[in-house]
């Protein structure tokens, strides 16, 4: 059949129907096999959903709700919503947390310790940095492998049994610190020097893991870029700043982001390594102890929801602050 004959068939509706008549029906058999597969694909998705809400979902409309009310956890014989308007309280809680004479000073100390503590974070990308930087140059270090490895182990060590181990190298008279420099620096009970052992313990236990991710980012940038420093005269420590930094900025804000909110979460080292000492304290731990131990559930959910919006807004404002230093292709 010619082009034309075919175009003539195609307009003549009674040619096009006789033409349709022809074709194949549908398989049955192949539709229902595609209708469960589409069943079984959705039941796969829907497990992922399904477990969103009730392991995260849910608990934080219920911590929400809790935040507003005296709940207690107390066993009453009366379901929660069955007495709710005889515990809500608004906004009492996270009134309380900035005013009473008895939660205001331990919360406060709490956000001041976070904030502290905070300094490990740029301080552990620094040295992690400069630990991969002499990790990954092109000349073979003797023993690198060992070296990466002893560093990274903390990384995957129990954090419980790390900060035991701090302890006891803090410790005020038998320390391995204070015997090897000879001093009497009383580092478990003074809160200034426990905030500084605290920062100390944060910086080489992160360590490894910036170690890693920067030496993995150095390594994907391009050689060319060195090369052609170097016919310009760049030396090793101008490469360094002006090549290697600015192109491995995506893992740099990577490790702050992630840094910033595990340091705000950060409950170990108040429970153990500072043994429950003010001058540890953090937010989580404000939370553990208000919550489960005196069983004030509203007001460590309201102290929950406060650490969350306010690691919302730390992490919103790093992201609008890397646009200007951050690399994108």
């Amino acid at each position: 059949m010619t082009a034309y004959e075919e175009i003539a068939t195609v307009s003549d509706p009674a040619q096009a129907g006789r033409r349709t008549s022809l074709a194949p029906a549908p398989n049955k058999g192949t539709s229902k096999l595609k209708q469960k597969e589409h069943i079984t694909a959705l039941a796969f998705i829907s497990v992922k959903y399904v477990g969103l809400f009730i392991f995260t979902l849910l608990p934080l409309l219920l911590a929400l709700l809790y935040s507003f009310t005296d709940y207690t956890g107390a066993d009453t014989g009366t379901p929660f919503f069955s007495q709710l308007d005889k515990l809500w309280l608004g906004f009492d809680n996270y009134k309380a947390l900035f005013t009473s004479l008895t939660y205001r000073k331990p919360f406060l100390n709490a956000i001041k310790n976070n904030l502290i503590f905070l300094i490990s974070v740029p301080l552990g990308i620094f040295f992690g940095l400069i630990v991969a930087f002499l990790l990954s140059q092109g000349r073979k270090v003797y023993g690198s492998k060992i070296i990466r490895m002893l560093i990274y182990v903390p990384v995957v060590s129990s954090a419980v049994a790390m900060a035991i181990i701090w302890q006891y190298i803090f410790d005020n008279e038998y320390g391995i610190i204070n015997q090897v420099l000879g001093v009497n620096i009383p580092w478990m009970t003074n809160g200034g020097w426990l905030k500084v052992a605290i920062i100390i313990k944060t910086v080489w236990g992160n360590l490894g893991r910036t170690m890693i991710l920067c030496i993995a980012g150095l390594m994907a940038v391009s050689k060319d870029y060195y090369e052609a420093a170097e016919i310009d005269g760049a030396n090793r420590f101008t490469q360094f700043f002006k090549i290697s930094i600015p192109l491995i900025s995506p893992t740099l804000f990577y490790l702050l982001c992630t840094g910033v909110i595990g340091n705000l979460q950060s409950y170990v080292d108040s429970e153990v390594f500072a043994n429950k000492h003010s001058g540890g304290q953090t937010i989580v731990y404000f939370i553990w102890e208000y919550g489960i131990r005196k069983g004030l559930y509203g007001l460590a959910s309201a102290a929950s929801f406060v650490l969350s919006i306010s690691i919302m807004i730390i992490t919103f404002a790093q992201f609008k602050i890397s646009e200007k230093w951050v690399y994108s292709e």
